[in-house]
């Protein structure tokens, strides 16, 4: 390390640990939101509220509904054969699903190789969860519909002495074979808020300068433009490695997110992240003169992309073309790919390093524009 820069590491790092808000906000901050988002974000939909407009009162519909009350994603509230209920129970908000089982369910079973149709009433309002919990009853209504033909099918059978053959399915599901949507967010938790905090770590710092009158000192100084960017980003790359290992440890010891992947490929690719997005925030305080401005502009430019246009919130590949196109200058993005292969599907530096590159040179025009922006600035 140049001479010229030492100083400056030095200076940085004193500050860091007389200002207990830039500690706080370099170690503290980024767990504290991990545990919050993380417990507050949920795809699991549980409990869902729902009520049985039996119109059959027959065993079969009551073997429908044991099935239904025994469930653990629903919550039945009531069963009634008042079918005016059903609207009241949806308008008042005190159910999200009605099931309305036909009047001849049990006979039309006995005559018909097929059930007949049996209505469900979904409040739709809250999209995500009526999608949910539609798919969970209607798997729950075709199990028991193939359960009643096939018990019908094997009584048959039995009165001609012979037995039919059954299709059992085994079914795997990798990467994720519980179905924990914690397991998908808290990685891509991590990436979110790490962009978020190591732009604002570095998005005050030049601006503080210029605000405390200290900027023309280093002007006046012997000290060049990269040594200056340098200086300022080596302490907050250092804090940014340290908030690594407390967010990943607090993401597979509280919400016990298997990690299957390369320890290497996580620290090289997280090492890279991080200079990409000290330097978005070392830009931003170079641009503003002010703390208040730059801390604006980091939040926007971080925030909302990180959340929206990185594929934590909405797949990426459902998005616009042009807005697709627009995620590529999201950091967020290329970190977030990684750490949901590294976590969840034992990626290593094979499959990883296209996001890598991607990120290594994004961050080094991003620092290219840091140098020459601060050398207009000094000039």
């Amino acid at each position: 390390m140049s001479g010229r820069i030492r100083p400056l590491v030095r200076k940085e790092f004193t500050h860091i640990r007389r200002d207990p808000r830039s500690l706080f906000l370099a170690i503290g901050m980024p767990v504290i939101l991990l545990v919050l988002f993380g417990y507050a974000i949920t795809m699991d939909i549980r409990n869902v509220a729902v009520g049985i407009i039996d119109l059959d009162r027959s065993t079969l519909s009551r073997d429908l509904a044991a099935r239904v009350r025994g469930s653990d994603y629903f919550d039945l509230v009531y069963i009634s054969d008042d079918y005016s209920q059903a609207e009241r129970s949806l308008d008042e908000g005190r159910v999200k699903v009605v099931l309305v089982i036909p009047d001849g369910l049990a006979r039309d079973a006995e005559k018909n190789v097929v059930l007949p149709p049996i209505q469900l009433l979904v409040d739709g309002s809250n999209n995500n969860v009526a999608l949910i919990a539609l798919g969970h009853i209607s798997r729950l209504i075709q199990d028991y519909a193939l359960d009643v033909i096939s018990d019908r099918m094997n009584r048959g059978a039995a009165l001609q002495g012979t037995r039919l053959p059954s299709v059992d399915p085994e079914i795997r599901i990798w990467y994720n074979p519980e179905l924990r949507s914690t397991n998908f967010i808290v990685p891509g938790l991590i990436a979110v808020i790490m962009m978020i905090v190591t732009t604002l770590l570095t998005a005050l710092t030049i601006s503080r300068e210029w605000e405390n009158g200290t900027m023309e000192q280093l002007i006046a100084g012997p000290v060049r433009p990269y040594e200056i960017v340098i200086g300022k980003l080596v302490p907050y790359f250092v804090l940014g490695i340290a908030q690594v290992v407390l967010v990943v440890a607090a993401g597979t010891l509280l919400f016990k997110v298997p990690f299957t992947g390369s320890w290497l490929c996580l620290f090289t690719a997280s090492a890279v992240f991080l200079f990409s997005g000290l330097c978005i925030g070392l830009l931003l305080s170079i641009v503003a003169k002010s703390q208040q401005l730059a801390f604006m502009l980091s939040a926007l430019t971080t925030m909302l992309p990180s959340f929206i246009l990185s594929g934590f919130v909405f797949p990426i590949s459902s998005m616009p073309k042009p807005v697709q196109l627009l995620t590529y200058l999201v950091p967020a993005r290329y970190f977030l790919y990684t750490l949901r292969g590294l976590f969840l599907k034992s990626y290593g530096f094979g499959l990883l390093w296209p996001e890598i590159i991607s990120l290594a040179v994004f961050g080094g025009l991003v620092f290219l524009a840091c140098l020459r922006k601060l050398k207009l600035r000094l000039d």
